[in-house]
Order: structure tokens, then C-alpha cells, then sequence
């Protein structure tokens, strides 16, 4: 049969001869028009796509749902299945799920363009299991990520559909006080958690499919040029298949079809075979050497199964099932184990399969079939050799073997990983020991498998001989320790994580000895192991999983006006947008008639001389409609902010993804596979791309004018009269901006006159705008920027929205028809720019006391080939040298590195992140070097209120009372001396905890500090506002919509904003640096102050009258409603570099973190158990907002300190590109306790309504999470004895962690009783 049939929203969908290369994404959003549904990573990787699958399984006649990923699932896998999308579970226009109205009520919505796929992972698992546990809710969303919310609120508003979920509050529950009388407001309780309707409006599954078998029992054959699929119905039909086409791909779960899918070419045409309606290879036996499992079982349904069993058997006979578990359990994410099989796992033969290492430790057998007949095989002669199996061409895994555990076996499957969800193991183990006899500790048999050292699976063979017939004793774990190191050295020769990779396998093995130990002879004590230690090196994963919690306090203002909503936590204007579906990103906007697709042509070489261009194959294939390069510039070539780079390259390349060309196409998918047919050839040159290579280059961008150094005070002879000095140095790494939003534009030619609209995700529409007008050589009045939002941007749509927009821009033009271009992820993380990389030298001079007296420092960036603002970021690292601390004398360099990777550019925080680290690490060092309490130094250097930096802005108290509260908040004194009492208890396991305070200015370059407003009244009362800055999630239209409500005395719901547009807001500042609240927020209260004052004889000759009717009145008078606000006053003034003067910033956010983190010193995992943090915002707009900005941004900046590694190789390539490679933090990464405060009675005399920028300073507070797991670094170094001087460089990832704790062999057995 070559029709294919599902459903989609209860919709029956027939394609006729559908393409094999179709992806569900695609369909639904190009074909369906069904938007709700993201493509943020394309890979499976971030849960934005995700949607619900259901089918009727006739074995129990159940319908089951379950959540996958849509990017990556191919529709013929879709035969006789339903697809829900976010579309179908609630709508502004009828009513929002009552999921979807707590994620809005419990401010879970930032950005939104992850929200959806938020929704759909957990309306999934409520039509599974209605009242589900908050640990299942938690493990529900492990598969999806967001960049903006810090996952709390969106936990928070989940977990209220849970069976088990309470007020954190307890007796301060809201339900147990009147709000009304109490400025002392918790925002998290889950009122009227348990009164849903869920259910009365659930799409009711087809009954087609319920009741009729008919398209299970139908063969399929789809074929386009580059693909054949066919899908048998029956085990003989696919061996015959699988005879006819040896080289035949299997779709079981179709996890990894879709990559192959996207790299089909017709040169080598592909055939997949579908397993997925062959029931024979979904059954399930249990007989007396096991349970035997059909290949097509899930990766969900093996979980479920493996539970019925333990449930069912005794425990030590179900051994390997809970191992197995703990495999799972880190398997993926919900999304993949959905649909991976455990026959897709073993079939793969990957070296980092975390079921497949435990299977070949356990002995299982694989069954395996073809034409030729049937064969058993066992696991350990399965896998032959790096992603190679036994497996003839014609054969295929029917069954797996489970075997059950004796009752003297024992297994334990161990991984570690750069974060704990959604990644591939660094090093993963499965281990198994055997015994002779009951009460016996005589090893019988032992099998240690590993994945992750080398190209394929390890066994050591002779560390698992050795212990055999050997008693379990402390003598047999010490030798044992030096023959897994000797024997596992040979397997990473080569490897640069080698001593890593090795110390980790012999935690793994020393964790299954005390499991062992503790298992088989509880009462043996010859392992000392502090109770903390026992409960997380014997328990299981699952047992490890832990619930988040937190407690947001602020004041809210009770006796004011319901027409006022200022200070008030009002959700996100668009949120109830977002939770649907119905927010239109950029490629949301559906396409117009002949509209085209533009991609992006890249240099694959770092430094090279371009020989030749040929676009010839990409021209010749259908649906190609043009290639543009150097040639088709119809003005100028030259781009970017200082005009010194090209459009397309032209002679040279210079970074790994410089645009050279672009294909432009009638669908993304023809533009990105004719992109892909592009030649060119190249002369390649030596690159440049480190700090160190630039230094010994001597290559460096030059600073504009006299910047670069700041000299304060008399360093030299500071340092003459100080009782110490130390030097040091430290690397701060690279990080990616991540937004779930790739960079998109959308560029329509209006017919007439030169004019264009540029619809596109920019946080600085004028600068574009001029940009685009000067390329096509027309005057900016014909070119309109429109952004309605966008989904995420952190700095990273500031100034690279170039890099697609004059493309497509230029093909607009010269076809004369609107074009489009969405970057794919791992083309938007290798061209668009990222976080510089620091490497810093500094010498620091204090006294006894601890005051530091002189600071000499020289900090470096990497900045790439064009210095995109570098040094207007590194002057922002140079003015945070001092972060709160009142140094006499300060003398700090900054060096721009030319390299030869794509040019760097803002992200959040614009170089004070790197600044700031930097001192608190140097703060740091004088505090261990004096052994004087960390907090004690900070706070004798500490500025106070009423000082004046070494740039010349003043400091408020405000500092210092974050700094107290927090404190007194965390209970920091107590909580040290506890962290102290189980340092020197537990071996293993190590605690740290620090307190950082910080200080950040929102605002511009004083140049820039201007904004307009547009606020139009309209007859029926309604309002319209227009404003230069741009919603990408922080809230800022919301903000706005509040103070025109102030001022007008109108409810929030009679004003709109309904995009930021260059035609109507011209000259428009970025929004960036934190300010968009305070530029635009004056600027529309300037034009509202106007139409009051123009209603006001209306007003005064009506008191009582409404709004409504003074508005009538006014237009019958022909009064102007439309008034243009303005505001340029700059609150601070240029810094004259020559001579120090001048002030660059007009004030200060301030805050203060406590964080405390649980570090594993064998493995390097941490847990961040608890931070408190007090802010000091002003007079908050809405305390909402502002506590999930900080939230979110707290968590961002966990990535920066101690998660993301952002990586290029020699060869000037992004090694940790896409969301695979690349770590941002997830569910999992956030700390279990996280509590923020808003400081009380405090204001900002300088914007609006008291208020502070927000959106930045509170992820500069995050680099306590790098300073507590240093400190508790230091701690397992002190028992272990090594030096206190080491290097422990930014991010603290697990790899450093394990290598700086030092805990080899001869520590962890220093843990033996003598």
C-alpha cells in the first residue's frame, strides 16, 4: 500500500505516496500550518517539539499515550496512530486546559517558545496517569530544556496536579491568612490544586483506530528519489525483506532514522525497513532463565515490565532489573525512551549505550533470525567491534535475554556525565560479581564491562580473572584498584582525559565494592562510611531522585487602584499566547504564495584562500531557484558594526562559518540539501584560535583611543608597603546563548518604490534597518523592521541579526518575492557569536587584616576575527575588576585576541561576568592564603553606602543589606559550621558553601540612552502602545502595559502592544544592558502624561464619568489621542580613559547569594542543595517578573561557572555544537532549594517608578555555585593532603571536579580499617 493514514487532532490525515524523508515537524508545520509545535534543536535534543502520540494496543486493549520528539520522528512511522498537538489542548479562543492556566497563573512563561513543548510533555503524562507523584512530574520534563524561567515556577505549576504536593509555606500557606492584610506574600501556594475538570475536555481518541486493525495489518512501500521505505506486518515478510536488501536500515523506534533521513543522497540511495507492526518482536516470556524481550520493546515498556517483575520476584532475584533500571533512568529523555528499543540499543553497538554495557556485564543472549534460520548468541560475542555486531546483513535481533540474578550474583550499572539528563556518558559501567556459595566471600565469577574509553566496549578481562577464587576483603579492593588502573590505562592511550576517564572507572568499581559489601555482609565493617556517604554511594538512581522546592517573598501594594496594576505580579501579557500555541515566532508566519527559503552557504575552514566557487549541482537540482555570493552585492559588501566585514566573502575566510554564499529555494529542506551540493575549494592557512596562540602571535585587535587600561591610585608603591602579595591566574570559558529560538527572518518585498518589511528576531531593529537599506542601497524610510517577539535572544540577536537578514534581503530583491531563512541549530551556534573566553594574571597586595591594598591585572579575550564591540564589553570586565570591594589602588589592562573563530558578541551581562568571577577568585585566594573565613574578607573590603568607586559611582547601602539578609536568611554561620562537622566526617562526599555579593548598572553607552513611545486611545476606550524596546521574554511589553495602566487609570486589559516596528519607533537604542524597562517605560509615561494632560479639563468637568465616556468626549472635541513619548536623559556620562574621570553608569542593582553544593568526589557529580539570594530591585514593576528573572538568570549562569563547555578544536570548528554536545543545565541542574527575596524599602530615584533593571545582574550571582564547589574541591584535597595551590578554572565541570579532588586509588583506600 503506498497511502499513508493517521491523525492528527482527531483530524484523519491521508498522504498519498508521502516522502520517507518527511519528518512529523514538518508536516505539521508547513502542510497542517500547526505552529504550536517548535523546531528549536532538530535533533531531539530540547523537548520544544514534542507532542503526543497514541495508539490502541489490541494486547490489552488500552489506549496508550506517550510524548516524542516530532523533529525527529518520520511520519511513516505514523500508519494508523493519532497525534495530539498543543493546538488541540486549549485555546484563548474557546478555553485554556487547566494546565495550561496554572502554567500561566504560576508565571511558568518567559520567552514561550519552549512552552509548548512544556505542555505537551506533561499533558502526556496526565492522560497516562491523572494524579501522578511529583517525582514522576519532574522526570516527565527531563527531556524538555529552557533557557529563560530557571524550571521553578514551571515545576511549581505542574506539581500542583500532583497526589502527593503541599504548600512549602506549611502554616504560612496564603490559604491560612488574609493576603489582603499581609506585605509578607509568598507566591508558590498551590490553591485549589485538586479542583480540576481535567478531562471534560480531552480529545477523544479515533475510534477508526479503536475499533478496526485494519492499518495494522497493512503492508506499506513508500519511495522517493533518495529513500524506499517499506513496512512488513509479520516476522517472515521482514526476514524476506531483509534478504532482498541487506543493507537495509531498521525503524523501530525511528530515534536515529531521521539523521540518516536528512543526509539521504540519490548517489547512494536508502532502504528502511519498519519493525514497528511485527508483533512477534513485541513479546514478552518469562521463563526460568529469565525474561525474554521482543527487539521492538520501548525503552518505557521495558521500564514498566522491569517493574512488574521486581513487584513480582525476590530481590535477589531481580538484581539486574534494578540495575537495569538505573540504567534507564539516565537513558535519554522521556521523550527517546518512548521509542528507542532495546533491540535499536543493541543493534547500534555504541560504546556509550548505557543499557548495552550493563546487558554485556549480565551475560544476557541475543536471538537472532533470518531466512537462513534462527540462532542464539550470547552478548559477549555479539558486539565484535567499534559499532559492529555478529549481525550478518541479512539477519535481525528478535529477542533479548534478561537473565535472572542468582542469589549469590550481584550487578550495579554506573554512569558519569557532563550533566545528568539528556547526555551521553563520559564513562559508564556495567559491573558483576559472583559468589561461591551462600554466607561465602569467594569471588565464583566476575565480569567489569566499560563504555566511553575507547572506540567500542571495554572489558577487563584481567581485573575480572583476577578476583576470581580471591576472598572480599579490603586486601582484594586494594589490589583490585591497581589492576582496573593498569589494565584501563591501555584502553584511553591517546585520550586527553585519560587519568579522568581511568579515576572514574575506579569509582565505579570501589561504589560496587561497598554495594557488594553492604549487600552480602551488612554487619562487615571493615569500610568506614559516614551515614550521608552510605545513602548515596549504596543507593540506587531512582532512590537518589530528589524534589526542587522554593520560596519567592516580595511586598505587594494592597490598597491600591484596580485600574493600577504597578507593583502588582501580573503574569506575562502573552503567556496564555504561548501556552497554546498560538504565539507567532518568526517561522510561525505562514508563507505567502511563491514565497522562498534562503540557506547559508559556510566556510568550513578557519583561515583559507578561496579558490573556487561552484554552485553548479545545487543550481541543477529541482526546486533550486538561485545562488547569490560577492557577486550579486548590489552596493556595498561590507557589514557588520564597524564595517569591516563582508556580506560574502569574497577572496579569503577567516572563522569557520563565514558566509560565503546562499542557496535560495522553494522549501527549507531543497535550500538546505542544495546548500549542502555547493563546491568549494580552498588554499588553506594556518589559524589562530587560542588566548595563548594570539599572545605568542602577538595578535590583537586595537582599542579605539586611549581605552584599555585603567590606572588608579599608586599600584607600585601599594604593593612596597603591603604585608603579602600573591599572583595567580584563571581561564573563564566561552558560553553559547542558547535561545530556543534559532535566528529567523522573514523578508517581504511590498511591490512598489524599494519598499521591504523585515520581520525578524532583533533586539536592535534601527541598526538593522539601516544595515538592510544600505545594502540595497535604498533609504531607511523604506525599510520596516517588525518584531513581535522572540523566543529568547540574551545578547545574541543584538548585533548578528545581519548575517541572514542581508541575504535574504538581497534575494527578496532580486527575486522579487518574500524569502525566508531559519538557521539550524548547529549553524546558529557555529556563525552567530557567543560569550567571549577570559584567560586572566593578576597580582594582589593585602595586609594581616585582610584588606586588599593593590591590584595589578591583566585580563585577555578571545574575541575572534572582528572585534564586534569587543572593546566596549572588555571595558565593562575592566569597570567589575572591583565587583563590590573598595580597593586604594587598581591598575587592570585588557587585551582584545584576534583569532581566527567567528567574531564573539554580547550575551547577558556583556563582559561583567568574566570581570567579576575573576575578582572573587583573586578574593578568594587572599582568604585561603590568610585561613580567614571567606565571607569575613569579603566583608572587610566591601564597599558602603555613601562611597564612590574607582570609576566614580556611587554606592548605596543597599549593598551591604543584601549582603546581611542573606546571610541571616541562609543562616550562613550555622549552615558553615555544619558544612565544617560533615567535611571532616564524610571521605567521599564533600560540601561547600559561599556567599558572593554583586553589583551591576543596567544601561547604555550614554550615546545610545534614548527611547520613543507611540500610545494611540481609540473610540471604544481600547489603548495601543508602540515602544522601540522588544519582548523577548523578559517581560518587558507587561511592564509596560503596568505603567500605562498607572497613568491613564485603565485596567491591563484595555492595552495592547502589538509589535515593536521601525516605522511607527524610529532611532530606537538596542534593548539590551538591562535598560529596556527604563528607556521605554519613561518614554511611554512621558507620551501617557501628555493625554492625560489633554483629558484633564474632560476629566475635571466629569469626575464621575468613565473612562469611556471622557474618551468620547475628547474625540467629539477632536482632541489629539495619540501622543509620541520621548526620553533622552542620560544618567551617566562617558568615562575619559586617559584620565579616569567621568561616570559610566548612573546606579547599581545590588544582590547577594548564599549557595551550598554536595560534591562527589569520585565521579565529580554535584548537587546544588540550597540557594538564598536578596535583590535589591528598586520599587519593582512586577515582583513576578523580576523574581523569575532572577530565577532564571541565576541558572543561566550556573551553565557559564559550571556546566557549559563551549569548545572549538584546532581546526577553528565548534566541537560542542547542537544539544547533544552542547549542556544546558536542566531540571536536574537546578538547585533542590532555591529561595529569593526582594530587599524591602528600597528605591531608584533615576527610572521609572523607583524601579531597577533586572534582567542581567542576578546571573553574576551564580559564580557562588563555582566558588561553594571550590570550596568543597578544597576540603577533599585537605583530608587527602595535596597542596592547596591548584588550577580550577571556569566552568566547573565534573571532569575538573573529580581531577581536582584527587581521589586515586591510594585515597579511597585510605578509608580501610587497619
Amino acid at each position: 500500500m503506498s497511502e499513508l493514514v493517521f491523525y492528527v487532532n482527531g483530524k484523519k490525515i491521508v498522504e498519498k505516496n508521502p516522502s520517507p524523508t518527511t519528518l512529523l515537524a514538518d508536516v505539521l508545520r508547513y502542510k497542517l500550518k500547526l505552529t504550536g509545535t517548535k523546531v528549536s534543536c532538530g535533533e531531539g535534543g530540547c523537548g520544544s517539539c514534542t507532542v503526543m502520540v497514541s495508539w490502541f494496543d489490541r494486547s490489552t486493549s488500552k489506549i496508550l499515550h506517550y510524548s516524542v520528539n516530532a523533529c525527529i520522528v518520520p511520519i511513516c512511522l505514523l500508519h494508523g496512530l493519532a497525534v495530539t498537538t498543543v493546538e488541540a489542548v486549549g485555546s484563548t479562543k474557546t478555553r485554556l486546559h487547566e494546565l495550561q492556566e496554572r502554567l500561566v497563573s504560576g508565571h511558568g512563561i518567559q520567552c514561550g517558545f519552549c512552552t509548548p513543548g512544556m505542555v505537551m510533555s506533561m499533558y502526556a503524562l496526565l492522560r497516562s496517569n491523572p494524579v501522578p507523584t511529583e517525582l514522576q512530574i519532574e522526570h516527565a520534563l527531563k527531556g524538555n530544556l529552557c533557557r529563560c524561567t530557571g524550571y521553578r515556577p514551571i515545576l511549581d505549576a505542574f506539581r500542583s496536579f500532583s497526589k502527593d504536593s503541599g504548600c512549602p509555606m506549611g502554616d504560612r500557606c496564603c490559604r491560612n491568612k488574609d493576603k489582603k492584610n499581609s506585605s509578607d506574600v509568598v507566591e508558590n501556594c498551590n490553591e485549589n490544586k485538586n479542583e480540576s475538570d481535567m478531562g471534560k475536555q480531552e480529545l477523544i481518541f479515533p475510534s477508526e483506530l479503536q475499533l478496526s486493525d485494519v492499518y495494522d495489518q497493512q503492508t506499506l512501500e513508500f519511495k522517493s528519489d533518495e529513500v524506499t521505505w517499506l513496512r512488513p506486518v509479520c516476522l517472515k515478510d521482514l526476514l524476506l525483506l531483509k534478504k532482498q536488501h541487506p543493507e537495509a536500515l531498521l525503524a523501530a523506534g525511528g530515534t536515529n532514522v531521521a539523521f540518516y533521513l536528512r543526509n539521504a543522497s540519490r548517489e547512494k540511495p536508502l532502504v528502511i525497513i519498519a519493525t514497528t507492526h511485527i508483533t512477534e518482536l513485541r513479546s514478552f516470556e518469562e521463563n526460568e532463565d529469565g525474561f525474554l524481550v521482543g527487539a521492538m520493546t520501548s525503552m518505557t515498556l521495558l521500564e514498566n515490565k522491569l517493574m512488574s517483575l521486581i513487584d513480582k520476584h525476590s530481590e535477589t532475584k531481580t538484581r539486574l532489573y534494578h540495575s537495569l533500571l538505573d540504567a534507564l533512568c539516565l537513558f535519554g529523555s522521556p521523550q527517546i525512551r518512548n521509542r528507542a528499543t532495546i533491540g535499536g540499543s543493541l543493534a547500534t553497538a555504541s560504546r556509550l549505550a548505557d543499557v548495552n554495557v550493563l546487558l554485556l556485564a549480565a551475560g544476557s543472549h541475543v536471538k537472532i533470525a533470518s531466512t537462513d534460520g534462527e540462532r542464539e548468541v550470547k552478548i559477549h560475542d555479539f558486539f565484535t567491534g567499534k559499532s559492529t555486531t555478529c549481525l550478518k546483513p541479512n539477519e535481525v535481533i528478535t529477542d533479548v535475554l534478561l537473565p535472572f540474578s542468582t542469589q549469590d550474583e550481584y550487578c550495579g550499572f554506573y554512569k558519569q556525565s557532563p550533566r545528568k539528563d539528556l547526555t551521553l556518558a563520559d564513562v559508564n559501567a556495567g559491573l558483576l560479581m559472583e559468589f561461591e556459595a551462600k554466607n561465602s566471600s569467594t569471588v565464583k565469577n566476575a565480569f567489569f564491562a566499560f563504555g566511553g574509553l575507547s572506540s567500542m566496549l571495554a572489558v577487563a578481562k584481567k581485573s575480572s580473572s583476577f578476583v576470581i577464587g580471591r576472598k572480599l576483603d579490603g586486601s582484594l579492593l586494594n589490589e583490585l584498584m591497581l589492576s582496573l588502573a593498569n589494565e584501563l590505562d591501555q584502553f584511553v592511550s591517546g585520550d586527553d582525559a585519560k587519568s579522568f576517564k581511568v579515576a572514574v572507572a575506579q569509582g565505579f568499581m570501589f561504589k560496587f565494592f561497598l554495594k557488594i559489601s553492604h549487600q552480602r555482609f551488612p554487619k562487615l565493617e571493615f569500610l568506614r562510611l559516614f551515614k550521608e556517604e552510605e545513602r548515596y554511594l549504596l543507593s540506587s538512581q531512582a532512590d537518589l531522585q530528589q524534589k526542587h522546592s522554593g520560596v519567592q517573598v516580595y511586598d505587594i501594594i494592597t490598597n491600591q487602584s484596580e485600574t493600577d496594576s504597578v507593583g502588582q505580579p501580573v503574569p506575562h501579557r502573552y503567556a496564555k499566547q504561548c501556552a497554546t500555541g498560538e504565539a507567532v515566532f518568526i517561522d510561525d508566519i505562514l508563507p505567502s504564495q511563491g514565497e522562498l527559503y534562503l540557506t547559508l552557504v559556510t566556510s568550513t575552514k578557519a583561515s583559507a584562500k578561496i579558490l573556487k566557487i561552484d554552485p553548479s549541482k545545487a543550481l541543477a537540482m529541482k526546486g533550486v531557484v538561485g545562488f547569490l555570493d560577492h557577486t550579486s552585492i548590489i552596493s556595498s559588501n561590507k557589514t557588520g558594526l564597524y564595517l569591516d566585514e563582508e556580506i560574502f566573502a569574497t577572496e579569503k575566510v577567516d572563522f569557520v562559518g563565514q558566509t560565503i554564499g546562499a542557496v535560495v529555494a522553494e522549501s527549507h529542506e531543497i535550500a538546505r540539501k542544495a546548500a549542502r551540493a555547493v563546491v568549494i575549494e580552498y588554499e588553506e592557512l594556518q589559524p589562530i584560535t587560542t588566548i595563548e596562540d594570539a599572545i605568542s602571535h602577538n595578535s590583537f585587535h586595537s582599542w579605539p583611543g586611549d581605552m584599555g587600561a585603567i590606572n588608579y591610585g599608586n599600584v607600585s608603591k601599594a604593593f612596597g608597603s603591603c604585608d603579602h602579595v600573591i599572583e595567580g591566574e584563571l581561564k573563564v570559558g566561552s558560553q553559547e546563548h542558547f535561545y530556543m529560538e534559532t535566528n529567523s527572518v522573514r523578508v517581504v518585498p511590498k511591490g512598489e518604490d524599494g519598499e521591504m518589511d523585515v520581520y525578524c528576531g532583533t533586539q536592535y531593529g534601527a541598526g538593522l534597518q539601516n544595515l538592510v537599506a544600505s545594502t540595497l542601497n535604498v533609504p531607511c524610510n523604506k525599510i520596516y523592521v517588525h518584531t513581535k517577539r522572540m523566543g529568547g535572544s540574551f545578547g545574541g540577536k543584538e548585533f548578528r541579526s545581519y548575517l541572514i537578514t542581508l541575504p535574504s534581503a538581497l534575494a527578496a530583491h532580486k527575486f522579487n518575492r518574500p524569502v525566508r531563512c531559519a538557521l539550524e541549530r548547529r549553524q546558529d551556534m557555529q556563525i552567530t557569536g557567543y560569550r567571549r573566553a577570559y584567560l586572566a594574571k593578576f597580582k594582589v597586595g593585602f595586609n594581616n587584616n585582610g584588606k586588599v591594598m593593590a591590584l595589578d591585572l591583566d585580563m585577555y579575550s578571545n574575541d575572534g576575527f572582528h572585534p564586534e564591540y569587543s572593546a566596549g564589553f572588555m571595558g565593562q570586565s575592566l569597570f567589575y575588576s572591583d565587583n563590590c570591594y573598595a580597593i586604594p589602588n587598581i591598575y587592570v589592562r585588557g587585551h582584545l585576541c584576534k583569532t581566527n573563530l567567528p567574531p564573539t558578541t554580547a550575551m547577558r551581562g556583556a563582559g561583567v561576568p568574566q570581570g567579576l568571577v575573576i575578582c572573587e577568585y583573586w578574593m578568594t585566594r587572599v582568604a585561603e592564603f590568610l585561613k580567614r573565613p571567606q565571607h569575613k574578607i569579603r566583608e572587610v573590603n566591601m564597599y558602603r553606602g555613601g562611597d564612590v568607586t574607582f570609576i566614580s559611582v556611587p554606592i548605596e547601602d543597599s549593598l551591604r543589606r543584601c549582603f546581611e539578609e542573606v546571610l541571616k536568611q541562609s543562616d550562613y554561620e550555622h549552615a558553615l559550621v555544619n558544612i565544617e562537622n560533615f567535611n571532616r566526617q564524610s571521605t567521599f562526599l564533600k560540601k561547600g558553601i559561599s556567599v558572593i555579593p554583586i553589583k551591576f548598572s543596567p544601561g547604555l553607552p550614554p550615546s545610545w540612552y534614548k527611547a520613543g513611545a507611540v500610545v494611540n486611545v481609540y473610540l471604544d476606550g481600547s489603548v495601543l502602545l508602540y515602544h522601540g524596546g522588544v519582548e523577548s521574554g523578559q517581560g518587558l511589553h507587561t511592564k509596560m502595559i503596568q505603567i500605562a495602566s498607572r497613568v491613564l487609570g485603565v485596567s491591563i486589559d484595555k492595552i495592547h502592544i502589538s509589535e515593536t516596528c521601525t516605522g511607527i519607533i524610529p532611532n530606537s537604542a538596542t534593548t539590551g544592558g538591562s535598560s529596556g524597562a527604563d528607556l521605554n517605560g519613561a518614554a511611554i509615561l512621558d507620551a501617557c502624561n501628555q493625554l492625560m494632560a489633554r483629558l484633564k479639563p474632560i476629566k475635571d468637568s466629569n469626575p464621575d464619568g468613565k473612562w469611556e465616556d471622557w474618551i468620547k468626549t475628547a474625540i467629539a472635541q477632536k482632541i489629539n489621542l495619540s501622543a509620541s513619548g520621548y526620553y533622552n536623559r542620560a544618567i551617566s556620562e562617558d568615562f575619559d580613559w586617559k584620565t579616569g574621570k567621568g561616570q559610566p553608569y548612573g546606579y547599581y542593582t545590588y544582590g547577594s547569594a548564599v549557595t551550598q553544593v554536595e560534591i562527589d568526589c569520585l565521579s565529580g557529580n554535584y548537587v546544588i542543595l540550597k540557594v538564598d539570594i536578596v535583590m535589591d530591585v528598586g520599587k519593582s514593576l512586577n515582583p513576578a517578573i523580576d523574581v523569575g528573572q532572577i530565577e532564571g538568570a541565576f541558572v543561566m549562569g550556573t551553565g557559564l561557572y559550571a556546566l557549559e563547555e563551549h569548545l572549538f578544536g584546532a581546526n577553528g570548528h565548534l566541537e560542542t555544537s547542537g544539544a547533544g554536545k552542547y549542556h544546558i543545565p536542566t531540571i536536574s541542574s537546578i538547585p533542590l532549594e532555591m529561595n529569593v527575596s526582594l530587599l524591602k524599602d528600597c528605591g531608584n530615584p533615576q527610572a521609572v517608578y523607583s524601579s531597577k533593571g533586572i534582567g542581567e545582574p542576578p546571573l553574576l550571582l551564580s559564580n557562588s555555585v563555582f566558588f561553594a564547589i571550590e570550596n568543597a574541591v578544597i576540603a577533599a584535597r585537605r583530608q587527602a593532603g595535596l597542596s592547596p595551590d591548584f588550577a580550577f578554572n571556569s566552568p566547573a565541570t565534573t571532569k575538573q571536579i573529580q581531577s581536582a579532588c584527587g581521589l586515586g586509588p591510594q585515597h579511597l583506600l585510605k578509608s580501610l580499617v587497619t
